[in-house]
Parts: C-alpha cells; structure tokens; sequence
C-alpha cells in the first residue's frame, strides 16, 4: 500500500495505511449551532476522502464523518435549516472517535452552561484522541475543565466574555488555531476549515492538504491572523460630558500629538483623576484609546480609500509609513498594501 507523505506518519496515518480502516470523526452540534462550523470541516474531510482516493486509488476511505447531536435527533441550525444527527452524545461513550470537533454558535455559551451536556461530554473527551472546537464552540470545550492552564481560541468578538468566564485558560485572540497537547480551538467560523486541512496534514502529510485545499478554492495557510477581521469600531464611548468632549476632540486631531496633560486639561481634570476616569468609561487607558482610534482610522481609510499609504499614515499621526506598517504587522498580522487588497471595494 503506497505511503500518502514521505514524512513520518502519524499513530492515526499508520493505523489506515496498515488496516486501511477509516479515521473517525464526529463533529458535535446543536439547536441553533453555527452551519458553516458544522459543514466546513466535514466538507473538508470529505473533500480530502476525494483527493486522496484519486491520489491512491488503491487505498480505501480516509474519513468517516458522522454529525452527533447533543439534543434530539434533529437540529435546527442557526440558518434555520434542519438537519437530521446521525447519532446522540450519549453513544459516543460506547464507541469513542477518533476526533471530535465542537461547532460554535450564538448559543454555545449557554449550552456551555448545562450540567448535563458538559457531563456527557467527559466520558468522550477522555477517550478521544483529537478533541477540537471551532469558534464559539471553544466555550463548551472549556467548561469540561480541559482547558485550564492550555492555550486556546474563540471568535474575536466573544474574547472579552471567554476571558472573564474563563480566566484561566490562556486565550490566543489572534490565532487562526491553536493546538495544546490533544486540544484544538480554531478562531471565528471559517477558521474551522484552516483547522480541518491543519488536520489532514497531520494525518496524512502537507501534499494531502494543499491538494485538498486546492480542490475547496480555499487557503492552505491562509495569511494573517484573526485580528485582521475584527471590527474596526468596537470603541466605548464616555458618558460624561467633559470626556465625550476629548472623545471628539482626539477624532478630530488625529495628525497631532496628543499628550495626556493637554487631554486632561481639555477636560478640565487633573492627569491622575482624567486618566482614572477616562479608562473606567472607556475601558481604555488614554494612551491606549489614542492607539486604538488611530489604528481603527487607518483601517477605515484603508477599506474606503485609495489614498496613498504614506499620507493615510500622517492623517492618522504616524511619523512615516514604516511605522504604520509595523504596528499593522504586530497588531493584525498583516501590512497594511495586504489589508487593502483584501478588504477596499472600489466605489
């Protein structure tokens, strides 16, 4: 039987290609749970089932999907669509899979919150030997316990929640996906096909997965972190009048400098006391507001604009352009020449 990779396989790659008996995965889901982290892995799995047979015509079927419900048997994804499991949680104790996958959702910090269904999770969790989450799925995953002390990741927007429920888990926000020891979390939704074809790598070697990605129209390392989809507001405005009023006035004056002292003079405050309460409103330090706006305004110019990158780094207070390119780089992953290409729409 011919080898998939000329790298070392892996316990699972060397149990098909001896017994050519499938990898099993089972991918968790629910009432209300997000399609695209249900359907996106098992499409790549599927789709990699189809690589691989063509790469070796010889060896049998690489994956064996099955949806697991942790309800009834039919759920109702959050695009209303029904669609029917094929078994229930509580089975997966009699025949554990291989991998486990937990799609996100907007429900699953609830779900997370039900005694029952983190119990039934236990038993499969131990005996699994991959467990992973995709988006927002990683609440329930951490609610096992399995997380604590382990990096990890979640959809950008349910960082600050993830952080204070779980403040022992060591979140990577930036991160596409993380790994730590047996547990994978993928960032936000579509995240969870970077996942799978990381999966099939490891299962099968890297032709297999850039083939299979090949075949989806998809990244096979997709370029930047998760930060570079962010939203670019996400600012919390003052209630005060005295700071609505630096609020404005730090928009208005971006291309300057913009020192403290001058803020809190402005608000007719001491430093000590405008800082102390400008971070309580906000929940920003002033420095780190003035960063965040500055950032968020390139951004916006960078996705409305065709202006040049060096004068939109001097409209929003940067010295010069290499500056603005690498707090792109440290912050979201990306120069800004590559955030525009993948984010302006021309006029």
């Amino acid at each position: 039987m011919p080898q998939f990779t000329s790298s070392p396989a892996s316990p699972a790659t060397a149990s098909v290609l001896s017994s050519g008996a499938p990898i099993n995965i089972a991918v968790i889901a629910y009432d209300g749970a997000n399609a695209v982290d249900v359907f996106g892995p098992l499409q790549v799995f599927s789709s990699a089932n189809y690589v691989l047979k063509k790469m070796h015509p010889d060896v049998g079927i690489a994956y064996q999907a099955q949806l697991i419900s942790l309800f009834g048997q039919q759920i109702s994804l959050d695009t209303q669509t029904r669609v029917l499991a094929d078994g229930l949680i509580g089975e997966l104790s009699q025949s554990a899979p291989d991998t486990l996958l937990i799609a996100g959702g907007k429900r699953a910090p609830e779900v997370a919150s039900q005694a029952e269904i983190i119990n039934a999770l236990q038993s499969p969790i131990q005996q699994t030997r991959r467990v992973a989450s995709v988006c927002s799925g990683a609440f329930i995953l951490a609610s096992t316990g399995v997380l604590e002390n382990r990096q990890a990741t979640t959809h950008w927007d349910r960082y600050a929640e993830f952080t204070v429920r779980f403040p022992n888990v060591q979140l990577n926000i930036d991160a596409l996906f993380t790994q730590d020891d047996k547990f994978y979390c993928s960032a936000g939704v579509t995240s969870g096909i970077d996942l799978a074809l990381h999966l099939v790598q490891e299962d099968y070697g890297r032709r297999a997965a850039l083939e299979t990605s090949r075949e989806m129209v998809a990244f096979y390392h997709r370029p930047g972190g998760q930060n570079q989809f962010s939203s670019v507001d996400g600012m919390t405005p003052a209630t005060t009048e005295a700071l609505i009023k630096v609020q404005e006035w730090i928009n208005q004056h971006l291309n300057q400098t913009l020192e403290v002292s001058q803020l809190a003079e402005l608000a007719a405050m001491s430093v000590r006391n405008f800082s102390r309460k400008f971070t309580h409103e906000t929940g920003l330090s002033p420095s780190r507001y003035i960063a965040k706006v500055r950032l968020n305004k390139a951004r916006l110019m960078l996705e409305e604009s065709s202006t040049s990158i060096s004068r939109i780094a001097s409209l929003c207070g940067y010295q010069n352009s290499e500056i603005l390119r690498r707090l792109f780089i440290r912050e979201l992953n990306v120069s800004p020449s590559e955030y525009r290409k993948r984010f302006y729409v021309k006029p």
